[in-house]
């Protein structure tokens, strides 16, 4: 019998590094998704923010795309980076998430 590293019950393990028993080890499944869907979600948030601040930089500045700062473009690209990169994270943490989900 093995005892677990979270809530010190004993369980029997399945294999030979086994830590946690499965609820403990469910829990910590369910929170590490929930924890990246928060990271992904203020990637997004950040890209957000950039890709706006490029377009209002190009409104209101007046700027052609030849004539833009490279600030701008650096934001843009960055932007657009965390937007699409969030939403593919966010999107595979959903998945995982509901994956493990315990059926009920």
């Amino acid at each position: 019998m093995n005892t677990c590293m979270s809530c010190d019950a004993e369980f029997a393990a399945s294999g030979n590094n086994v830590r946690l028993c499965p609820a403990c080890r469910r829990q910590v499944l369910e929170q590490t998704w929930k924890r990246q869907m928060r990271v992904y979600s203020l990637s997004m948030l950040v890209g957000l923010a950039l890709v706006v601040y490029a377009f209002l930089q190009f409104k209101t500045g007046g700027f052609t795309m030849s004539e833009a700062p490279i600030s701008v473009f650096v934001a843009l690209a960055l932007g657009g980076l965390g937007l699409m990169g969030g939403l593919f994270g966010f999107s595979l943490a959903l998945f995982f998430s509901m994956w493990h989900k315990k059926k009920s």
